[in-house]
């Protein structure tokens, strides 16, 4: 049987993954369950082990989810980010609509000197989950400023992104582009900001009560050493790089043991459900990667390519590849090759216009559920809210459908040759 299917896996695959989303939301269950019970059966018959259905379940992914929301839920439980916040929300005092700006500035700032896009991403989604609820604004929105920001900024020389790209480029003959790429990710993140902004009428974002710093109260005992154990985390994952998940439960040992947080309602406090419905997506995308089904997507795009088209194909393959699989990881090891090739291939087709569309739609895409940015994004909200499945549901939609059009209008980009930045700086 599986010898006689084998041919037409990649669809069946494809096809399977859009019934499992489709009953998710219908029936309003949890997908992270579902989708590794199916991702089992689909890898029976399509002859693959079960090692292959448990190798997608990113391990690391789920290690860095929980050790920050561990951490930050301790700070939730003993009240140190309600209070934080509110001081937060007394310096800007009645000019909050400044808080978006300020989360998409801070975390690319973050991003590009040195941490990138996990590690600030993580770091700056969950404050900014934690201050839209004290704020009474869109929680997902603020949070995704931060986000978008984290990405924007993470193609800077001294970021993993960046210095990935040179090494990836070099062997291939190229260099010199390093402005040009971080520049090109800077902007394609301002853009989709600026239209998220606009959207969600963020420009309109105010506090129903302003604060005044003379009439918060101050950091307590149990505050001031979480506060301490947050920065000295920030300090360490960004200046050090060290990991930020297990340097995160580091910290949170450190208050458990300093009697600074009551342990087990911060475990209580762990989105257990969304890690899985996270996790199990993720198990069943990489079943239907190894079944061929992402590949044959990929491919298919490919065929239609010529001069003119190379760019916002190639863009639109990275987007997609991006919503279920790692930029950094995958996609630019993948893809960088193939501009080479195109470059090559097409007089007209320039190499660092293509790796910038690539990058670029690839972390556009980034803010998927199925990636790290989105994951942060729903794990975040639901340990600073306690969530139904139908809500998961719908912020899981939400964000993939913000996704796919953060990747349609930067392939729009790219058929507009912007991301060619008018040839200043090749």
């Amino acid at each position: 049987m599986t010898e006689f299917l084998s041919p037409y896996m990649p669809v069946i695959s494809l096809i399977v993954l859009a019934i499992v989303v489709a009953i998710g939301f219908i029936k309003k269950v949890n997908l992270g369950f579902l989708s590794l019970g199916v991702a089992f059966v689909l890898a029976m018959v399509g002859g693959l082990k079960a090692k292959d259905v448990t190798g997608g379940f990113s391990s690391s992914m789920f290690v860095t989810l929980v050790g920050v929301t561990f951490l930050f839920g301790m700070a939730s439980q003993n009240g140190t980010l309600d209070l934080f916040s509110k001081k937060i929300v007394a310096l800007v005092g009645k000019k909050t609509v400044l808080i978006p700006i300020l989360m998409f500035v801070l975390s690319a700032f973050i991003s590009a000197i040195g941490p990138g896009h996990i590690a600030a991403g993580i770091l700056m989604t969950t404050f900014a989950m934690y201050l839209a609820f004290e704020m009474k604004i869109n929680p997902m929105v603020t949070a995704l400023f931060a986000k978008l920001g984290a990405n924007a900024g993470c193609a800077s020389p001294l970021s993993l992104t960046g210095i990935l790209a040179k090494e990836l480029s070099e062997p291939l003959g190229y260099s010199g582009f390093a402005t040009h790429l971080f520049l090109s990710t800077l902007l394609s993140g301002f853009v989709f900001t600026l239209v998220i902004y606009i959207a969600y009428k963020s420009y309109k974002v105010k506090a129903d009560n302003p604060l005044k710093l003379s009439e918060i109260p101050k950091f307590n005992r149990n505050q001031k050493l979480t506060v301490a154990a947050i920065v000295i985390m920030v300090i360490c994952c960004i200046g050090f790089k060290f990991d930020t998940g297990l340097f995160a439960f580091i910290m949170a040992s450190i208050l458990i043991l300093l009697g600074a947080a009551d342990e087990k309602a911060a475990i209580k406090g762990i989105p257990w459900g969304t890690l899985i419905f996270i996790c199990g997506v993720g198990s069943l995308v990489g079943v239907i990667d190894k079944l061929g089904g992402i590949t044959m997507v990929s491919e298919f795009l490919q065929s239609f390519m010529g001069e003119k088209t190379a760019v916002p194909i190639l863009a639109a393959t990275s987007g997609i590849l991006s919503w279920v699989s790692s930029t950094t990881g995958v996609v630019m090891p993948a893809l960088y090759p193939v501009a080479a090739q195109v470059s090559q291939q097409f007089a007209g087709v320039n190499y660092v216009e293509l790796i910038s569309a690539i990058t670029a739609t690839s972390f556009a895409a980034a803010i998927s559920p199925l990636s790290t940015g989105g994951a942060i994004i729903m794990s975040s909200y639901s340990a600073a809210k306690e969530a139904s499945n139908e809500e998961m549901n719908s912020m899981f939609k939400t964000l993939f459908l913000l996704s796919v059009a953060n990747v349609a209008i930067n392939v729009l980009l790219a058929a507009l040759g912007v991301f060619n930045l008018g040839g200043l700086f090749q």
